[in-house]
Parts: C-alpha cells; structure tokens; sequence
C-alpha cells in the first residue's frame, strides 16, 4: 500500500514582471525574486521596493506564497542598508526571505522573528549536521545543494524536522554554490555577490605536464543543465517540500512554458501515482524553451556525462544539418528534421540569429517541413554542421498570451450572496475559500417594482460577471423578498466593489507592523599583541619544514593517524599549536572520516572548520575552533556568530579588501591569508575523468600526472582530483603578500596564513621570509609575475 504523500510546492523565478504574471498564471504555488539590492542574480531586472510590493501583493491576492532573495554576502557598510531592507520586505508581508550571508541570517531570526527565514543554496547546506545548525538557528527551509542524491535527500528529511527544498529545473554550477572564487578572482565579479561572471561556460584547454591535450569541445567547465521531469515520483517520495526551478535572468516565455509543465507532471503523479509519465511533446517543449542538454545531475548519485564541453548555450532541438551553402545569396542549404516557421530561432555552431526568411526551391515560404530541403540566410558555414532551433515562434506566442492577456487564467473561488429586500439597502457579501470577507451595501433604498421586477435569475446573471477580476463565482445565493426593482447597473457597481475590496483583503492580510530593531552594537576589542604565523600542509614533512621555519602554528590537512602523532610531536617539541584540517565538503556517507578528526583533535589544540556541518558538531563537543575562510566571513556579524559557536579565530574571506577586513578585525581575533594558491572552485563532478578515459579511484589517472586548464588568455589553473573523485581548481597565480606585509598587519588581524596544502616547494625559504618580516619589520618583496595581491587592494563588486 502506497503512502500518503505530501502534494509539493512549485516555486518559480521573477526577474521581472512579465516573468512574475507568467509565474503565477501558469500554476506556481510560491515565486522567489530579487530587490535591486543583495540579491544574487544582480543582473536580473529585479524589482524597486514599490515594485517589489506590488509583486507580492498579486501574489498573494493569487493565493500564490512570495519569497523575496537577500541571499549574497554582505559587507559591515552595508548592514545599515539590508536591515533597512529587511524591515519593508518584513512589512510588505513576504511569506520568507532567503538568505546566504551567517551573520545576517542570525540577525535576522533574533530581530525579525516575525519574518521567516529560508536558507539559500548558497549556504553550501549538503549533509544532516548543517541543516540541524540552521535549524537550531529557526530557519523553516533550507535549499539544499544541488550535489546531494535522492538518497541523500530522503535520509535528511527523514532525520531533519525542517522543509527542504531542491532544484528541479535549469542551469547547473559546477562549484558547490557559495563555495566559488573563479569570477571575482578572474574578473573582479563575485558569485557570492551576484555578479557571476560564468567562468564555467568559457573556452578552456587541457594540458598534462605542461603539454596540451586534444579535448572534444573547448568548454570543459560547462554543465548541461538539469531536468528532473522524469524523477518527479520519486522527489515527492522523498518528502521534498519544494521544487524549485532556476531562472531569473529566463526570458518569461520560459517560466510561463516551464512552470506550466511542471504543474501538470506534479499534478498527474497526485492523481495517479502508479501511471506517472512524461510525455514526448512535454520533453520536447522543455528542450526547446531552453537547454543545454538536459542531466539529472547528482540526483541518481554519481554523475557522468553530465557536460556540454562543445557548446555553452541554448541547444534547442535539432532542426537539421546543413548540406550546401549557395555563395551567390549568402544562404545556407538544410535538410530539415522538424519544422521551421519565419521568425523561429536558430543556431549553427556557435551563431545565433532568427530565420527571418526561407527559402524553399527558390521560393520564399513563411513554413517548411520535415525532410524538405531549405536555404536559409547565413554566414558562410562548414558542411555536415548540425542546425538547432533554439526557438519556436509559435510556442513563444502561446505562451506570451499567458502573461499579456487582460483575461487572468488564474481564479479564486468565491461564494456570493445578495440580499434584495424593499426598504433596506441592497447587500453583496463575497467569501474566499480562506473564508475572508467583505460586505458592500447600497446608498439607496431598494424600491417596489411598479412593473417588470427584477428575478433571481438576472441577479445572479450580473453577479457571475466577474470578468478580468481573479474571482470566479462558485456558489450564488440570491435572497430576493417581494417584487422589487434595482438598476442593473448598482448590482454591477457593488459586484466590482466588493470584488475590488476582497482583492484588496487578501493582499493586506499579509502585511504586518515589524519593528525596526538597531543593529546591535559591537564594540570595539582592538589592542596590541603578536601576530600569529600559521602554516597549512599536507604532509609530514611539511609539518617538520613549517615548525623549523618559525611557524607559530600548523594546520594539517590529508593526514594519515601516524602523521598525526609524528606531527603533534613536532609541534610539542617546538612549542607549536597543531590545528587539525576538516574537509570543506563532506557527504553524510562520510561523515565517520570527520568524527575520527574531531576525536582525535582532543589530543592537539583544536580544528579548523571548513564547513557548517563541522562547525555545528565541533561546537556541540566544544572543540576549540578556527573558523576557515570557506565559511564567507564577511562581516563582524558572522563572526560574532562564529565566536558563539566557539570559535576562537576567523579567517576572513579572500574577497574582502584590507579596510573591510579592519572592520572585523577591531572587534573580533580574525586571520587573513597572505601567501599561496587559492582554491576557485570545488566540484562534485570529476572533470578529468571523461576527459582521460578514468574509471574511478582504482585507476586514478589524475594522480599520474600534472593537469591545468588553460583560459584563452594563457592562464593555467592547477586541477587536483581528490580521493573522493573531487575537483578542486587552483588559481593560476599564488596569492602574496610578502612585499605589503605591513597594511595587512595594520588592519588589525591577529594572525596570518600561509596555506602550502597545495604546493610545499620552497616552504622552509617562504615561511623564514614571513618570520622575518615579523620579527624584525624587514620586507623582501616577492618578485616575478606569478603572484597576485588578490583582492585586498581591488575589492570585488
């Protein structure tokens, strides 16, 4: 016997209004979007304040949940602004606000109570431990990263008394969101900021040992993009309690056909489960509103084939091939596969444009067929190249009317009833199905008829005319006492008075009166003291190295136990504190590695905290902690946060400049890295293995050799594959600070970095240079143009 299953939300993106009436009118139970400020699709239309309001008032008159996107890293100047934010969108009646930033999701549950809260996918949440800390924090949902399996997914819920909610539908990053540093390193535009640059969907070579290697397709970073349609049974099954689909920066021909489909799918698996399916036209609407190839991503466990390395963009579907170019008219000559309308879309290679005439045995047609045989104008282009149609003119109409039209799609029912009685004002009650109401009378008395009295019948004609109003009469109760005559007009008047009323209502029911609270105040801790030189490696005898050199403290990172004790001896010996490394992602299957690392972190002085998972568990056994940077320490609210969950030393994030690392850095023990090479990205996906022909672990081809991608400028970015089939890409020049020690001493920080996990040639020279510089205040700078200052001089946007 199958059990009862909870029916799903579906919630759609808005970056502007058209997408926000075709979100609604196409059957989405909640929408997401974005304020111009802190929202992480900055380049989104997004919405002003008294648009955004609008927006979630016809929304909610719709009977459909708003949730509004703060979801970016927020820096100390900025908190007065947010808060200020926050406290409209908590006014305006927002079902939720999604959140990234720790400092300011803590802020907001223990100042905004009223406000519920969800956290965003780009908190990195992939394993029970992080989930419960968020929970404890009085987050509602949680939006898990789009790496975790069904599994995975079934097992936290099952554990987790919190709503879940995944991505069904839309692009893919390769990063774990919020765990990405190739834009802003690259360009300056941080992902966590909501300036992406796509990096992922650029040109890339190969090459092992400094030698490039052939690859099919240059976009070796570029994921298709995800389509759970099929999967659909069992994501309910699961007990997901939202689906969400990706795309505010999506045209709104997009959400409107998407959303559409994906309420139907949802709505034919709860009414018969055992005959779920999805048809071949539903798939083939999907593929040509906008794809990249569809995957299902991580949602079957371990992915292959989960790339689109030749072609970065919308696919569409195939239209045909090209089989001739007649040079004469500049067109080229395609068989075709499907049908061609003038004005559909279509890409050949890597050109885009619209087939704004067709050709068909010299004649010009508006439509061709399949199998005829077509010249289209075009750039010169090879033969045999696979035409796409990326869109579908006809589809594109259809779908504008869902949002364009005066005549709403969506209705609410409602019950009328008119009282009609000689003597009294007439009176039209309307009742919603959230049993809200509103009452509307006359300014006059009603008359005795003295010819031709108004029927029921007519009454109710007048009251059904709700016309481009979102109600639609469910059930009409006319009480009509004696023979009277009203205008048909007052009934009309009333009618669109109490509809106007109710409409009304159902928006400002929502609406509440939060108070504005201050923004707490941090004092200022700021005094003199040493500055702390610790050391990052991943071996034995980088822990000896460090310890010779002056390293004040080791964080040991990829360590087998005897190493450990081999290094705690070091450490004890040269009176160095040893800090214990956990991994930055770690699945719930392997959460048995972490727990050995925090048992045996009773030995040494405590652990570095990569994720929240660990965070949460260490804080629980109260281990003393070092918050690692890949928690996006943003702020000096973050890391009050951190302190109270028991950590001894932040280490802010890398894309903050030396002034925004001062405003932490004077009120709380903070850590800047000075010197190595950043990690950009850490994948789920193993991007070496398709491309070297490796079938896992047991072959591990990565390991064999040196690789780097190579962007088309001539960068080289190390990739290291780990032992759970990782990626993690490096950047391609060393961060170093050597040369302008002393403006980083000046901000205040209370320890600096060295991180050698990646690279440990020339450690013992690096480390005495730091040491010295110390020390005695004398600075060698570091020359040569593979280095890099990051972004403590330039900022990110």
């Amino acid at each position: 016997m199958r059990l009862k299953v909870k029916v799903p939300e579906l919630l759609a993106p808005v970056g502007n209004r058209d997408s926000l009436v075709a979100a609604v009118e196409d059957g989405a139970d909640a929408i997401y979007m974005g304020c111009n400020l802190f929202s992480a699709r900055a380049y989104a239309t997004n919405f002003s304040e008294e648009e955004l309001e609008e927006a979630i008032d016809f929304a909610h008159v719709r009977g459909v949940k708003a949730y509004v996107t703060v979801n970016t890293l927020i820096k100390d100047i900025e908190f007065e602004d947010a808060f200020d934010l926050l406290h409209k969108i908590c006014n305006m009646g927002a079902d939720a606000v999604i959140v990234q930033d720790i400092g300011l999701l803590n802020e907001v549950r223990s100042r905004y109570p009223e406000l519920p809260v969800h956290a965003s996918t780009q908190m990195t949440a992939h394993n029970i431990p992080s989930v419960e800390m968020l929970a404890e924090m009085g987050v509602k949902r949680v939006v898990l990263s789009r790496e975790m399996s069904l599994d995975s997914i079934k097992k936290l819920k099952e554990s987790c008394g919190i709503e879940v909610e995944i991505f069904v539908h839309g692009a893919l990053c390769i990063c774990y969101s919020g765990q990405c540093l190739m834009s802003s390193m690259i360009g300056g535009r941080s992902g966590n900021r909501g300036y992406c640059a796509q990096p992922c969907r650029r040109k890339y070579g190969l090459t092992r040992n400094g030698q490039e290697i052939e690859t099919k397709g240059d976009y070796l970073l570029s994921p298709k993009d995800l389509c759970a349609a099929s999967l659909i049974p069992e994501l309910i099954e699961a007990g997901v309690d939202s689906f969400k689909i990706e795309g505010r920066m999506k045209r709104p021909e997009y959400v409107a056909g998407v959303v559409r489909i994906y309420r139907t799918l949802i709505d034919r698996y709860m009414e018969n489960p055992d005959s779920y399916y999805v048809s071949e036209g539903e798939a083939e609407d999907l593929m040509q509103l906008f794809n990249r190839g569809f995957t299902s991503a991580y949602l079957e466990g371990k992915s292959r084939g989960m790339m689109s390395r030749e072609y970065p963009a919308n696919r569409g579907l195939e239209l045909g091939k090209v089989i001739g170019y007649n040079r004469n008219h500049g067109r080229v000559r395609v068989k075709l596969k499907r049908s061609l309308t003038q004005g559909d879309g279509i890409s050949i290679g890597e050109t885009g444009y619209h087939a704004t005439a067709i050709f068909r045995n010299g004649k010009r047609v508006k439509k061709a067929f399949p199998e005829d045989i077509v010249e289209i104008l075009s750039p010169l282009v090879k033969k045999e190249r696979i035409v796409f149609k990326t869109s579908d003119s006809s589809q594109m109409d259809v779908l504008q009317k869902t949002y364009s039209s005066p005549h709403p799609l969506r209705k609410i029912p409602i019950d009328i009833e008119a009282r009609i009685k000689a003597g009294i004002p007439l009176e039209i009650r309307m009742r919603d199905k959230d049993s809200l109401s509103v009452l509307v009378s006359s300014d006059f008395d009603v008359e005795e008829a003295k010819s031709h009295p108004i029927t029921p019948e007519k009454i109710e004609e007048q009251l059904n005319k709700l016309g481009n109003t979102v109600f639609e009469a469910h059930n009409i109760d006319v009480k009509l006492e004696g023979n009277v005559f009203v205008p048909l007009k007052a009934i009309n008047n009333l009618r669109n008075e109490a509809a106007e009323k109710l409409a009304k209502m159902r928006s400002e029911i929502y609406h509440r009166d939060c108070r504005r609270p201050a923004l707490p105040n941090i004092p200022i801790n700021f005094h003199e003291r040493d500055i702390l030189l610790a050391v990052a490696v991943s071996s034995l005898k980088g822990v000896e190295e460090a310890v010779l050199a002056g390293a004040n403290a080791i964080y040991l990172d990829r360590f087998s136990e005897l190493d450990f004790k081999r290094a705690l001896f070091l450490c004890r010996k040269h009176d160095c504190k040893l800090y214990l490394f956990t991994p930055r992602i770690v699945m719930d299957s392997e959460m048995a590695d972490v727990l050995k690392i925090l048992d045996m972190s009773s030995e040494c002085d405590g652990i570095v905290a990569s994720n929240a998972a660990v965070l949460n568990m260490a804080s629980q056994r109260k281990i003393p902690m070092i918050a690692d940077s890949t928690l996006n320490i943003f702020n000096r609210y973050s890391s009050s946060f951190l302190k109270g969950k028991g950590c001894i030393l932040s280490t802010v994030s890398p894309e903050l400049t030396l002034k925004e690392i001062n405003e932490i850095a004077i009120s709380f023990e903070s850590e800047a890295i000075v010197e190595g090479r950043l990690e950009l990205m850490v994948s789920e996906y193993c991007l070496l293995a398709e491309l070297l022909g490796c079938r896992g672990p047991s072959e591990s081809a990565c390991k064999k050799a040196r690789y780097e991608f190579v962007d088309e400028k001539g960068f080289s970015f190390p990739v290291i594959t780990d032992e759970h089939c990782r990626t993690h890409i490096l950047n391609s020049k060393k961060l170093s600070m050597l040369g302008k020690l002393q403006d980083l001493i000046d901000t205040g920080v209370s320890s600096i970095r060295i991180d050698a996990r990646w690279d440990e040639n020339n450690i013992k020279g690096v480390i005495a240079a730091y040491r010295k510089a110390l020390d005695t205040g004398k600075i060698v700078e570091r020359k040569g143009n593979v280095y890099t200052r990051g972004h403590y001089y330039r900022g990110v946007l």
